[in-house]
């Protein structure tokens, strides 16, 4: 967390506070460990009397607006006193973190709370304005907020059922949530993902925390027979959804959504879809995208969250410099969508120096091709942020006959696969540019890879013959 956002967290447990209360000595202990002194103050102090069974989590002033006394309060009361009671205080602490640090994300993104979450749970109370909360009776299972899991009711295995569509099933989802009665074994889950969860202690707290992350965000929905993936639009710190048809209905796939995802912290991507030899991942890599380290859906919110002492570079702001970012499945189904007439495809990178120099014979190349009627179909396969957001100007430069189209930086082998339906041999390790010639039928007449390199026969002269 220190690496990722800037603050500095300790624990402390002591026997017993000897002089003062326990406020008074987190306050003294956190002034001598410095915690944060070097990190604008940005620090937190969880200090725990063992004897009186009380925790204080003693926030530092510049971190007071986003922890807030009742925020932090609600999370002792609610959530961590719990795991205290059920005789697992590290977890409940880990947990806590992780709470924390999600909202230190949303403040990184200048967000502080979602209101419209606020009104589905229908108590703002607990994220109102307030540095630290204390809370005692941490062991006491009598008094302790108490774990959510049960089994659930007749009518709640009624309601919360298999929806006829994605989103009926998600917006139940949300619902169970809201309502943090803790009841897995409902057949809005898949029976792996009752089986899944019934292992997972509940909070009402981390109900509210995941409800919180993702109540009121827009998101798609990319459906293929009898699977689909929810992910979001507008948020990048949640992973999507997975989702199985059956015979009753659509159920949410717990188990394939841990098992297919991974969340990070430390860096500027907070999760990655990985790549698995199984149904979700066979059936919807043509839409994994390669975005820094991680791999992401395209079209979603793939921003890199700022980290602390680096430059945030915004993907999104590419997208819009650019003017357009395809998969190259989508780039495929474009190149098909010319059939009936000749189609020139080019595969170039701007960022190589001799593709930059030969541009304008490539150029003139096209243009001959588009007047005897052939479509263009050109894709740059940048990856660097540098020449994909130089790409319009360069093309501008060259009086280019096509607009600027980037690819996303696809999953191994997407690229060979998606042009050999063409005919189009892009192996996995092709160097730009590449043009090939599809006729009316489009099937590919001529190819040519790195028709930059001098040869015998200049390897574009062959292709510009075809046109």
């Amino acid at each position: 967390m220190r690496t990722e956002s800037g603050v500095d967290i300790r624990f402390v447990f002591v026997d017993s506070v000897r002089e003062g209360t326990l406020n008074d000595f987190a306050v003294r202990e956190a002034r001598a460990l410095g915690i944060g002194r070097d990190l604008d103050r940005h620090g937190v102090l969880f200090a725990y009397d063992v004897g009186a069974q009380q925790l204080r989590i003693e926030v530092g002033p510049t971190l007071q607006d986003i922890f807030t006394d009742r925020f932090v309060g609600y999370l002792m009361r609610e959530h961590v006193r719990s795991f205290f009671a059920a005789g697992n205080p590290t977890l409940g602490l880990r947990l806590t973190i992780r709470i924390l640090h999600a909202r230190l994300r949303r403040a990184a993104l200048g967000e502080h709370y979602n209101p419209r979450a606020a009104e589905f749970i229908e108590d703002r109370g607990r994220l109102a304005n307030g540095g630290g909360a204390t809370a005692d009776g941490m062991r006491d299972s009598a008094r302790s907020a108490g774990f959510l899991n049960r089994l659930a009711t007749p009518e709640a295995r009624a309601l919360f059922r298999p929806q006829p569509t994605v989103e009926q099933t998600y917006r139940l989802y949300l619902e169970w949530l809201r309502r943090g009665r803790g009841e897995t074994d409902l057949p809005l889950f898949t029976p792996a993902g009752q089986q899944y969860l019934s292992q997972f202690a509940i909070t009402p707290a981390f109900a509210e925390y995941i409800l919180f992350l993702e109540y009121g965000l827009t998101y798609t929905i990319l459906t293929h027979d009898s699977l689909a993936l929810l992910y979001f639009t507008g948020d990048p710190l949640v992973t999507p959804h997975f989702f199985r048809k059956t015979a009753a209905g659509w159920q949410w796939d717990v188990v394939a959504e841990v098992r297919d995802t991974r969340e990070y912290v430390g860096g500027s991507w907070t999760w990655t879809l990985l790549l698995r030899d199984d149904d979700f991942t066979n059936t919807f890599a043509h839409r994994y995208v390669r975005i820094g380290p991680s791999f992401r859906m395209a079209g979603g919110d793939n921003r890199p969250i700022p980290v602390s002492g680096a430059a945030v570079r915004t993907s999104m702001v590419i997208d819009t410099l650019v003017g357009e970012r395809l998969t190259v499945a989508e780039a495929s189904a474009r190149i098909a969508s010319s059939l009936g007439k000749p189609t020139v495809v080019l595969l170039y990178a701007i960022s190589n120096y001799s593709t930059r120099a030969r541009f304008p014979e490539i150029v003139t190349f096209l243009r001959r091709c588009q007047s005897r009627g052939a479509t263009i179909a050109a894709f740059s396969t940048d990856e660097d942020t540098h020449w994909i957001m130089a790409l319009p100007r360069f093309l501008q430069g060259v009086d280019s006959p096509f607009p600027p189209v980037a690819l996303y930086r696809s999953a191994p082998g997407q690229l060979t696969r998606a042009m050999r339906v063409h005919g189009i041999l892009a192996g996995e390790r092709w160097r730009p540019p590449l043009i090939a010639v599809l006729d009316r039928k489009g099937r590919a007449v001529a190819h040519a890879e790195s028709i930059v390199r001098e040869g015998p026969t200049l390897a574009l002269g062959a292709v510009a013959r075809t046109c």
